[in-house]
């Protein structure tokens, strides 16, 4: 219990100017800005013009309200802001809005493209059934008005798949996945190879085409012309093109990421047929291809490590009248002492779509995604914690937090005490979590490395969120510092957060299910035991494997591709060594391996 003096000096200490208030807080400050809030810099600018252009576009509204081009503009301005620079989803109810009144404010022929644009804005913030209700309607108003040679219904075919995949359709899913292909050869190439990319089996027909396909784009750049040259001296005439130049022409100007769509395609089908070493090869260029475009920079991640562990340098002391300002944030007594988050963090393709899957299949608990609203409060966390504001206000971030998560909830769940926020980055911010939300549940699900590095390196990730995804030594890389930082918390706050293997779960779910809800104050209710009948939309690349009951075939799959993965497995061996001794129980029972869905 905190006495009446010591909140007396923290009141005192709110008043003082900032270096005697906090003085290590402050320094921490300046030192993040050296590495976490350097990078959100960069992206900075183009985001600050975007907002800007959308407070034009209001004040033009506001004069101007008939003129649909304005709601369009401003819509698709809001949309790109939550692609790029989420916020919690707090624009996509401006951004909706301005869709409609521009569907609302033109003839029917213009909507196909804007209710494309809607759908794919409402899929995003997971509302399924509103997404689809548009993605029909637009595809309706194609083959109304002769326009299904557009790449915008393409793209509607695409996103149908993919939101019945996420409502457990899948046989509906993978028919839409065909249309889209269908539509997409020959009108956009990029739509085709990742609705290829999106399929569980394959034709001999397609997987054939797809070998076409690949082999043409393999070709060095200007050998197509070269080819020509050497058969229009033979058989043609000059301006002749060639069969296979005809037909994959719409494919020759993708850049390297829409490209290796088709490889991951592959990779699938290879897969499917046993012919492993093809696979790989086929998973390797795929990967090759995306770290083209990529930026990861893992000194950033280990810069903000450092200041993490001489920041947050030792655990809180029990509070008494004397104590200091650190003791005093890191205990959360300035926080908003409600139990109701949950937070499920680690490394993607470890389970944690799984673990959220089953606490929400729990009647109090909700599944809210990975559309976190904590990230965006942190930069007002550090503004409080620099002296600009009063100490107190960090309850009312945290009581920010909680209601943008409630708002979350939807109607049909209103009986839900508890939000499960899936952001996995939040491992980074178990402090600032436990500072803001002292009773928030956390759980870190955890898998063998080698299985979490083959999934990720097998996974087609969109997005932002993962650069790293694309190279096994980067893959490494990563796993290795959330590693660090995860102990580093188990460290400063030890039992604050529950570390869940993966494996154990498959073993012993009614165990790691009974842990789980006794951590996060829920009570015991059976049907978290029965996950896979849970309807609930689940947006990430695991929402096959939660539809069905558990099994052991994902456990222990590296080892298929271990003479592929050894730059991982020397780096990685001291993290093996520790993972396979402290789960041995759950380890060394595996199932015989099978080479199937990673």
């Amino acid at each position: 219990m905190f006495h009446r003096k010591g909140l007396r000096k923290l009141a005192a200490m709110t008043r003082m100017p900032p270096l005697p208030l906090l003085g290590f807080l402050v320094w921490f400050t300046l030192q993040i800005s050296c590495a976490e809030t350097e990078i959100l810099q960069k992206q900075a600018p183009g985001s600050n013009q975007q907002e800007q252009a959308a407070t034009r576009l209001r004040a033009q509204i506001a004069s101007n309200p008939h003129n649909p081009n304005l709601h369009l503009e401003l819509a698709t301005i809001l949309h790109g802001l939550d692609q790029l620079h989420p916020n919690g989803g707090r624009r996509i109810p401006e951004a909706e809005e301005a869709y409609r009144e521009a569907i609302r404010l033109t003839s029917s022929q213009q909507h196909m493209g804007m209710y494309t644009n809607l759908g794919a804005l409402l899929m995003g913030s997971g509302q399924i059934d509103g997404c689809l209700a548009a993605l029909n309607r637009a595809i309706a108003l194609a083959h109304q008005y002769q326009q299904t040679d557009s790449y915008l219904y393409c793209g509607a075919l695409f996103n149908l798949g993919k939101a019945l995949g996420m409502q457990g359709k899948a046989d509906e899913a993978t028919k839409a996945y065909g249309q889209a292909i269908e539509a997409a050869r020959g009108v956009h190439g990029s739509t085709y190879n990742k609705a290829l990319a999106s399929l569980k089996t394959f034709t001999p027909d397609q997987v054939a085409e797809m070998e076409d396909a690949a082999a043409y784009l393999k070709q060095p750049q200007g050998a197509h012309e070269q080819q020509q040259k050497g058969k229009k001296r033979r058989r043609r005439s000059r301006g002749a093109k060639s069969e296979m130049q005809q037909k994959w022409a719409f494919l020759a100007e993708l850049n390297s990421v829409d490209q290796s769509w088709l490889h991951f395609a592959l990779f699938s089908a290879y897969q499917a047929q046993r012919q492993y070493d093809k696979a790989w090869n086929s998973l390797a260029e795929a990967n090759r291809l995306q770290k083209l475009s990529s930026d990861y920079k893992p000194e950033h991640d280990a810069a903000l490590i450092q200041i993490m562990q001489q920041v947050f340098h030792r655990p809180p002391a029990p509070l008494q009248e004397s104590s200091e300002a650190y003791d005093i944030l890191m205990n959360g007594v300035v926080g908003y002492p409600d139990p109701s988050p949950i937070f499920v963090v680690g490394m993607p393709r470890s389970g944690s779509t799984l673990v959220e899957h089953i606490l929400s299949s729990h009647p109090l608990a909700h599944g809210a995604g990975e559309d976190t609203a904590f990230a965006p409060l942190i930069p007002q966390l550090l503004q409080l914690l620099d002296g600009r504001g009063q100490i107190q206000d960090v309850k009312k971030l945290g009581k920010q937090y909680v209601q943008d998560m409630r708002a979350k909830v939807p109607p049909s769940r209103s009986n839900a005490t508890h939000v499960v926020d899936k952001m996995l980055r939040n491992s980074w911010n178990v402090g600032y979590i436990s500072m803001m939300l002292p009773q928030a549940c956390i759980i870190q699900v955890v898998r063998h490395p080698m299985d979490t590095a083959l999934s990720c390196f097998a996974q087609p990730f969109e997005g932002r969120g993962t650069p790293w995804a694309w190279d096994l030594h980067d893959i490494a890389s990563e796993m290795l510092l959330v590693d660090e930082i995860s102990r580093h918390w188990q460290h400063i706050y030890p039992g604050r957060v529950l570390v869940m293997p993966y494996e154990r779960i498959v073993m012993d779910l009614e165990g790691a299910a009974h842990e789980m809800l006794t951590h996060c104050g829920l009570p015991w209710d059976d049907s978290v035991l029965h996950f896979h009948e849970n309807v609930r939309t689940v947006q990430t690349a695991s929402l096959a494997q939660v539809r069905q009951k558990l099994y052991r075939t994902s456990i222990g799959k590296w080892k298929q591709y271990a003479d592929h993965m050894q730059v991982a497995a020397d780096m990685l061996r001291p993290m093996i060594t520790r993972y396979e001794q402290d789960n041995a129980a759950y380890l060394e029972d595996s199932a015989p391996l099978v080479r199937d869905e990673l």
